[in-house]
C-alpha cells in the first residue's frame, strides 16, 4: 500500500510540474527553473522505447547551394544496424547503405558509377562534412539528443523562454578563449557560431595545447512542458564548424515521442549543409529484413 502511494505521489508531481509550466507560459510567466538531472529524467521518460524502427521520409538536401530531393527508407535495429535505401525523384534506387557500429557499407547503383564500398566512418565523415559515427546517425534518426552523455558529462541548466537549455560545463581556459563567457551566459547566447576573442597567434597557441573534446561546446534545448528534445547546437572552437539539429512534431506512437520532422544544419570549416527530413510513415518495434547483396560485377572501392 505504501509503495502504491509513493508511486502515485511521483506521478502527481510529474503531472503537476508539466501542468504548472503550461499554465505559467499561458499567463506569460517564465518556466520553473529545473536542475539538469530533472530535465533529463523527464525527457527520458517521454522518449521513444524502441528496439526496431522503420520509416519512409522525404529529404530536401542542400549542399553548397545545390538542392536535391530524395525519398529515403530507413530501418534500424538498436545499437546494431542502420539500413538506408536512397531514391531520387525518378523513383529508381540509386544507393543502398548499411551502417554498423564499426564500419560503413555502400552500394552505388548510379549508371556509369556502380561500385561497392566498405570502410570505416572517416571517409563518410569527410564526404558529408560532419563527424557522425554510427551512434550519431542512430540518435539523429530516432529523435534523441546527439552525443548527450549524462554519465560522464556535467551540465548546467537555464530557462530560455518556453524551453529549458542545458550546456556541458567547459574548462576555465575555454571561458577565457570566449572572452569571459561562462556556461550560463553561453546557454542562451543567440548566434549559432561562436567567436574567439584572442588574437590569432595567441588563439592558435591555445588551441594547439587544448584537447579537441574540451573545445567542443554542446548545448541542448528541451520543451518546457513535455521535456522532449527540440534542438541541439554544437560549436567546434578548433575548426569553426557549427552543427544544429532541430526537431518538431510527433508520429504519435504509444511507445513514446518520435519527431516527424528534423532539420540538420552544418556550416563553417568549408561545410555548407542543410537537410530537412520529413517522415511520411513509420513503424515501431516491427523486425525488418536488411537486404544488402552487392552485385558481383560491381567495382570494389576502398575510398569514396
Amino acid at each position: 500500500m505504501i509503495r502504491q502511494i509513493n508511486i502515485l505521489a511521483i506521478i502527481l508531481i510529474v503531472l503537476l510540474s508539466g501542468c504548472s509550466n503550461a499554465k505559467r507560459l499561458a499567463e506569460g510567466k517564465p518556466l520553473i527553473p529545473r536542475e539538469p538531472n530533472h530535465i533529463l529524467k523527464q525527457s527520458y521518460k517521454n522518449g521513444l522505447d524502441w528496439y526496431w524502427i522503420g520509416f519512409k521520409m522525404n529529404a530536401d538536401v542542400k549542399v553548397n547551394g545545390i538542392s536535391e530531393d530524395f525519398t529515403i527508407n530507413v530501418r534500424m535495429s538498436r545499437d546494431s544496424a542502420i539500413w538506408v535505401s536512397l531514391t531520387p525523384a525518378l523513383g529508381v534506387e540509386v544507393a543502398r547503405l548499411l551502417l554498423v557500429p564499426d564500419s560503413v557499407h555502400l552500394i552505388s547503383k548510379v549508371p556509369q558509377n556502380k561500385f561497392v564500398y566498405e570502410g570505416d566512418y572517416s571517409q563518410l565523415q569527410e564526404l558529408l562534412g560532419v563527424p557522425f559515427d554510427f551512434y550519431t546517425f542512430q540518435e539523429l534518426f530516432c529523435g534523441e539528443p546527439l552525443g548527450l552523455d549524462p554519465m560522464n558529462d556535467k551540465f548546467i541548466s537555464k530557462v530560455d523562454r518556453s524551453d529549458y537549455v542545458i550546456i556541458e560545463k567547459f574548462p576555465r581556459k575555454v571561458k577565457k578563449l570566449l572572452g569571459g563567457l561562462d556556461e550560463r551566459a553561453l546557454a542562451v547566447f543567440n548566434p549559432d557560431s561562436l567567436g574567439i576573442s584572442l588574437d590569432g597567434k595567441r588563439a592558435n597557441k591555445f588551441l594547439d595545447k587544448t584537447d579537441s573534446e574540451e573545445l567542443l561546446i554542446k548545448r541542448y534545448w528541451f520543451d518546457g512542458v513535455t521535456f522532449t528534445p527540440v534542438k541541439d547546437v554544437f560549436n567546434d572552437l578548433r575548426t569553426g564548424l557549427t552543427i544544429k539539429v532541430e526537431r518538431s512534431g510527433d508520429e504519435g506512437h504509444e511507445e513514446g515521442v518520435f519527431p516527424n520532422k528534423t532539420k540538420l544544419t552544418a556550416f563553417g570549416d568549408g561545410v555548407d549543409l542543410e537537410a530537412i527530413l520529413q517522415i511520411r510513415r513509420s513503424r515501431i518495434n516491427k523486425e525488418y529484413e536488411l537486404p544488402f547483396d552487392p552485385p558481383e560485377e560491381y567495382e570494389r572501392r576502398s575510398s569514396l
